[in-house]
């Protein structure tokens, strides 16, 4: 064996004589200084932690847990007992912090907490972290009626299951007229420039084109479409940000545009795009993000055999003419033709919304935003603190 060979640790070997021939008075203290004797073996501490959780020495077990997470930092159990630990202490503040940073790691808590094949001891904790998370959580800071979809287990009292934020009490239709809405009359007025401007500078802006679900999240929902180009989009506006590499092509579409409600955490569109679905490509079905906006499509190619479906409802495009529609419902779209299908995607604010509704919404995503990347640094200061106190 070389030097820069080294036999794993035996864990067991290094416990079990403790628990078994120490009085358990004593365990605290024999186990951190077991702990301290391997500094750099993070399953070590851990098991530690545990058991010292188990016996009641919550400050020693805390104190193992924090090294093992400054060991093991994307290891996701480390941060769910810790925030067992502290919540059961007392200091659910910070033990929500350590909820949140497991979430990350893991995905949705509300299928976590109900799965079957966690180890028992670990599913208690992904149980009481869910509870934990959903009173803290579930409700708006700043919009009474509003919800945060990911941490309530209350049900909704229609067809719709968005996946992020939900407002009750707003008018509820899959499909909605959309003459029946004020600023249609005016962006139909520039339908026929705005078309003709997409054939003309299109292909000048196609070079941007893009998938439109492009990361490993969307392999699972969306296996045909993800990362290829099977589904692509030009993006104007995309999670807020404007690419002025693609505007400077469609000047009439972004003037047109200045007179919509269009939905945004900012003063700009939270998303404009030119969607481009492949012949015989579907978009399985799938609800959206949430209810407080309604999605606005703009035919422009729409081959035979092409349709959107929303909440078992089939409509049809018809080129140069709009469909709105609310994506908090079950919708599908389906392009059974020879060539691509392209519509004009965006979204609108919904119309029951005041504006200081709208602000309120605005006010609820910045301060969930700036709680979620304060999430590291509060328990990177609740870690100093503890461990020099």
């Amino acid at each position: 064996m070389t030097k820069e060979e080294k036999q794993p640790l035996n864990i067991d070997a290094l416990i079990q004589p403790i628990l078994h021939s120490e009085p358990k008075s004593n365990w605290p203290i024999l186990l951190s200084n077991l702990r301290l004797t391997h500094p750099d073996n993070a399953e070590l501490s851990y098991r530690i932690a545990v058991i010292l959780e188990q016996i009641g020495a919550f400050l020693a077990s805390e104190q193992a847990y924090i090294h093992c997470l400054k060991l093991a930092p994307n290891n996701y159990l480390i941060y769910l007992y810790l925030g067992h630990l502290l919540e059961n202490t007392g200091n659910e503040e910070i033990a929500l912090v350590c909820y949140a940073l497991c979430e990350m790691l893991t995905g949705n808590f509300k299928q976590l907490q109900l799965a079957s094949t966690t180890a028992s001891q670990t599913l208690e904790r992904f149980q009481q972290a869910w509870r934990c998370m959903e009173r803290n959580l579930a409700n708006a800071k700043n919009i009474e009626t509003a919800r945060w979809v990911q941490y309530s287990s209350k049900p909704f009292k229609t067809a719709q299951a968005p996946h992020l934020f939900y407002v009750s009490e707003l008018n509820a239709m899959p499909i909605w007229q959309a003459e029946t809405l004020d600023w249609v009359q005016a962006f139909k007025a520039a339908i026929p420039e705005i078309i003709n401007e997409f054939y003309h500078n299109f292909d000048s802006a196609a070079s941007h084109l893009a998938p439109y679900l492009s990361g490993k999240e969307y392999e699972t929902a969306f296996p045909t479409l993800a990362n290829n180009d099977r589904w692509q989009a030009l993006s104007l506006f995309k999670e807020g940000l404007e690419d002025t590499s693609v505007t400077t092509h469609f000047p009439v579409l972004i003037n047109a545009l200045k007179s919509v409600p269009c939905y945004g955490l900012t003063d700009a569109p939270y998303e404009v795009f030119f969607s481009k679905l492949a012949k015989g490509q579907t978009i399985p079905p799938h609800y959206g993000l949430s209810n407080h906006s309604l999605t606005v499509h703009l035919a422009i190619d729409i081959p035979p055999n092409c349709y959107l479906e929303v909440n078992g409802e089939r409509t049809l495009w018809q080129e140069n003419e709009l469909t709105v529609f609310d994506d908090s419902y079950l919708h599908m779209a389906h392009n059974g033709g020879d060539r691509d299908r392209v519509v004009l995607i965006f979204s609108i604010w919904h119309p029951n919304l005041t504006l200081s509704h709208r602000q309120a919404i605005q006010s609820e995503f910045k301060y969930r935003q700036e709680w979620i990347n304060s999430l590291r640094e509060k328990l990177i200061k609740y870690t100093n603190r503890s461990q020099n106190s």
